[in-house]
């Protein structure tokens, strides 16, 4: 299982930025093959939904109907499935955050980190800040491949 951050999620569906290409055919060969389950955490969904609906971020900003249009599609798909946290999370999320004194936005990651752990997965991020968590999870960056 590979659990996607929500900056695969950005970069797969709006055209406009420079990832785009890479990342979606990434996440479109992935799924194609089918040997392996992709995983979206509702924190990563609704950061998407943040994202792609901003005006303050794009100047055409997609409308909540065209960006949840996108999740529809994935959750369509029969290897997507959504994670959540366990009776365990606190634990090891919370482990995670002391362990690493984490503070500010990067304990989103930690989030997103201590969720994939919790189902045994990988964590597909472009986001070089999730380097810090290959202690604990694998993390695949479609734009290495």
């Amino acid at each position: 299982m590979i659990v996607l951050d929500a900056n695969i999620l950005v970069y797969a569906y709006v055209e406009s930025l420079p990832q785009h290409r890479r990342v979606s055919d990434w996440l479109t060969t992935f799924l194609s093959e089918g040997v392996e389950t992709i995983a979206m955490t509702w924190t990563a969904v609704n950061a998407f939904l943040r994202i792609s609906t901003n005006k303050r971020i794009f100047d055409n900003p997609w409308s909540i109907d065209d960006a949840a249009e996108r999740i529809d599609d994935l959750f369509s798909h029969p290897m997507v499935q959504s994670v959540g946290p366990t009776a365990e999370h606190w634990t090891v999320y919370s482990g995670i955050l002391k362990e690493m004194n984490l503070r500010g936005d990067i304990v989103m990651d930690a989030h997103i980190t201590a969720m994939a752990i919790q189902h045994n997965a990988s964590v597909a991020s472009a986001d070089k800040d999730f380097r810090r968590f290959s202690d604990y999870v694998k993390i695949i960056d479609p734009l290495k491949s």
